[in-house]
């Protein structure tokens, strides 16, 4: 969390806790920008006694500082445009966020060392099994490019 807060402060993110149990269950933190008081990350409360889900959350909201998200997810989303840029916005500030989180090459030397499962490796990470999954989906999907484009393999 240290190096997550380091990034907070160095440039200057407003990190705000707001309840949100009125909100969809899957919903835990939102990256907005104010042209007034600058980048924010509003977080849910509940956070501050989940450390990992904590980590994870704030580590994909600073994902979307860092890759500029082009979507508001407090607009009403109608077009079917929108909905793929705002898809587009999750998976790069996911990419940032396991990338920060998890390095590959840290990734490589846990699965060299023997921890195999999802389990072990979010214990070995300090992040949710949920988190992990992600990491591990994106890693098959630039895989998956990798070999559509040579032309070789099978998905």
């Amino acid at each position: 969390m240290k190096r997550l807060w380091d990034i907070v402060n160095k440039e200057n993110v407003k990190i705000r806790y707001k309840d949100f149990s009125q909100l969809p269950e899957n919903i835990h933190g939102l990256y907005l920008y104010d042209h007034r008081l600058g980048p924010i990350i509003v977080l849910d409360k509940q956070l501050l006694h989940t450390h990992r889900l904590h980590k994870c959350v704030l580590a994909e909201e600073i994902g979307h500082f860092y890759t500029a998200a082009r979507t508001n997810l407090l607009s009403v989303h109608t077009s079917a445009n929108l909905q793929t840029m705002e898809a587009q916005d999750e998976r790069k500030a996911a990419q940032w966020a396991t990338d920060f989180l998890i390095p590959n090459c840290e990734l490589v030397k846990a699965l060299e060392s023997g921890i195999c499962s999802c389990f072990e490796l979010a214990e070995h990470f300090d992040v949710t099994e949920w988190f992990m999954y992600r990491k591990l989906g994106l890693l098959k999907m630039v895989f998956d490019r990798q070999t559509l484009s040579k032309g070789t393999g099978f998905i």
